[in-house]
C-alpha cells in the first residue's frame, strides 16, 4: 500500500447527522487529487457510510481500493463485500480485556501510519478524536467533513 495515495476515514461513531453528499464529494475530492486506497476501522456509522460510498464509487473510479483494517480477528465486520482486503495487522489475538481495549487504539495508529490524508467527521471528545489529534501530528493532510 502507498502511503502517498491512501487516505484513513476518521469520525465518531454516532456522525448520524453528517451529509452523506458532502462525504461523497470529498472522496471524489480525494480522488482527484490522486488518492486511491481508502482504509476504515469498521466502527460505527461514519465508517459504515464511508464504506458504503467507496464501494458505490468504484463503479465509477474502477481503480479505487476499500481496505478495512480490524483490531482483532473475531471483529464483526458489518459487510465483508465492500472491501477489497481485510487486513488483521497484529501478530496473535487478543486474550484479555485490556488487550481487545488497546487493540482499537493501535490500529488506529497502524492506520494513520499507512495515509497521508485524513477524512474526518469529529465532533466530540474520544477515541476519534485522538486518532485525529495523532494524525495532525503525523502531517497528514485533514479534509474535516461538518457534522450537520
Amino acid at each position: 500500500m502507498n502511503r502517498e495515495t491512501t487516505a484513513v476515514f476518521i469520525g465518531n461513531r454516532d456522525c448520524f447527522d453528517v451529509s452523506i453528499q458532502k462525504i461523497k464529494d470529498a472522496i471524489t475530492d480525494a480522488i482527484n487529487s490522486g488518492i486511491t486506497t481508502f482504509v476504515s476501522g469498521g466502527l460505527g456509522y461514519f465508517d459504515e457510510t464511508c464504506a458504503n460510498l467507496v464501494h458505490e464509487l468504484k463503479a465509477q473510479y474502477p481503480n479505487i481500493k476499500n481496505v478495512l483494517i480490524i483490531p482483532y480477528k473475531n471483529f464483526h465486520i458489518f459487510n465483508k463485500e465492500l472491501f477489497d482486503e481485510i487486513i488483521f495487522p497484529f501478530e496473535r489475538n487478543h486474550s484479555t480485556y485490556s488487550e481487545y481495549k488497546s487493540a482499537i487504539p493501535r490500529r488506529n495508529e497502524i492506520m494513520v501510519s499507512m495515509s497521508n490524508t485524513a477524512i474526518c467527521c469529529v465532533h466530540r471528545e474520544g477515541g476519534a478524536s485522538k486518532m485525529l489529534d495523532y494524525a495532525k501530528k503525523q502531517n497528514l493532510k485533514i479534509i474535516n467533513i461538518p457534522n450537520t
